[in-house]
């Protein structure tokens, strides 16, 4: 017999077995005529099924005694009824969470092509299962309306910390790709109108020249000094509160780390400052991705793997090679001869993640000692700031910057430099720009 055959003669097998058996169909009295119960060849149990809007449900009654499984079947259709009636799903193929799992699936797929990042990957994963899935999970995607989707943005209003309104519209586009990926699935017809929210432009927090100043200066300080991460009574007796403490001051509290202020913190500081370089990228610096230029301009030009699909090189500042070739002289005393596939901040780590995570934490604690964590409107700063001060720094000071070319080398769009970076701008930051004549043609 060929393998077609075999493969065919299985299928039928299999089609026999999952067959109602000739004359086991029994309706339930009193109920719609499409709610039945049946056996199957392949199973010892009474099964109960019942075709509602195009979908077949079936389920095991797990009962051999007849009685028992009519019995079984009416409280499986008066619970669909309920579950109809609440806009729950009544089967896992047209609920919400399929439609999300389908979203996962489809994103591993764009994945593995290079369309999206490992990160973007887990981003959605994360708030799937953390917020979006624990409110629409047991629904029908079909069922979701306008004011189911009020409800969830009424919740995401009032959760604890407080999201900000980039964040709540973030959470609210992710349904919308959900349920439009159930709709590609036909899962649904079509989709409901949203809520509109209306989003509040968080200016990035960046440090002042004087602040930046103060930074690095007290980073150098604090070399070789080591910190202590406590959890102290609050003086109401509520609750506790966190704060650093220098080893050796203080043993109140419950110890939670102990963090070493190191040489490397004031060489990342200066170095993020001088090279549009977000955090993530640091943590993947590699010496092969460093080149010196020395030409007219002295200069980095970094050509890190592609982050935020963005893989054009980064061109430095003249201050981020002084930086390097100390860091990269240091290293090679601290640890073997470093090469082209060694990492130029934290080489001793491993693994990457926490070798950033040490970074952040050193950071955390030059912002506490600085008193620098908030900014003069309020804004949180965070090691990403460094960032943020590199751009600011050359939309205030670079002469006649062209947004579009510094956008690119930060690896951003001109729309994020306008609404995140210039929007902080005032005329007096480009005051000589503002009073600037052009130069008079002379008569010939």
């Amino acid at each position: 017999m060929s393998d077609a055959a075999k493969n065919q003669t299985s299928a039928q097998q299999h089609k026999h077995k999952t067959t109602p058996i000739a004359g086991s169909l029994t309706p339930v009295p009193g109920y719609p005529s499409k709610l039945v119960i049946y056996q199957l060849a392949a199973s010892k149990y009474w099964w109960v099924r019942y075709y509602a809007h195009s979908k077949i449900l079936r389920r095991s009654t797990k009962c051999e005694d007849k009685r028992a499984a009519l019995a079984f079947a009416k409280s499986f259709y008066e619970d669909l009824i309920v579950r109809q009636r609440q806009g729950l799903a009544v089967s896992k193929r047209g609920s919400v969470e399929a439609c999300a799992t389908a979203l996962i699936k489809t994103q591993a797929s764009q994945l593995s092509r290079g369309e999206i990042t490992q990160i973007t990957h887990d981003n959605t994963k994360y708030r799937l299962f953390k917020t979006v899935l624990p409110f629409f999970r047991n629904y029908d995607a079909a069922a979701v309306n306008y004011e189911l989707l009020e409800e969830f943005l009424a919740q995401l209003s009032k959760a604890t910390p407080k999201l900000s309104t980039v964040t709540i519209s973030a959470y609210m586009k992710l349904v919308k790709r959900v349920l439009s990926e159930g709709l590609r699935k036909g899962m649904l017809t079509h989709l409901p109108q949203f809520p509109r929210v209306r989003v509040t432009e968080q200016p990035r927090g960046y440090f002042t020249v004087g602040e930046y100043h103060q930074l690095w200066a007290k980073a150098r300080a604090l070399r070789g000094k080591v910190y202590e991460l406590r959890k102290v009574p609050n003086r109401s007796g509520k609750g506790e509160t966190t704060q650093y403490v220098l080893k050796g001051r203080s043993e109140a509290g419950r110890l939670i780390r102990r963090v070493e202020i190191t040489e490397e913190l004031y060489q990342l500081i200066v170095f993020m400052a001088n090279s549009f370089i977000r955090p993530t990228d640091i943590k993947l610096l590699q010496h092969k991705h460093v080149e010196v230029v020395r030409h007219d301009n002295v200069y980095l030009r970094l050509r890190l793997p592609a982050s935020k699909r963005h893989k054009d090189p980064i061109v430095t500042m003249p201050k981020a090679v002084e930086v390097y070739e100390r860091l990269k002289a240091y290293n090679n005393e601290q640890h073997d001869k470093q090469t082209g596939n060694d990492y130029v901040f934290s080489p001793q780590y491993l693994e990457r993640g926490y070798a950033l995570k040490q970074m952040q934490r050193q950071f955390d604690v030059l912002l506490h000692v600085t008193d620098l964590r908030s900014g003069g409107r309020g804004e949180d700063r965070s090691l990403y700031s460094l960032r943020h001060t590199c751009i600011m720094f050359r939309l205030m000071y670079g002469q006649r910057m062209d947004v579009i070319t510094l956008a690119r080398n930060a690896r951003t769009s001109p729309e994020m430099i306008d609404r995140f970076y210039a929007a902080q701008l005032k005329g007096e930051d480009n005051v000589d720009m503002l009073q600037s004549r052009r130069k008079r043609k002379s008569s010939q």
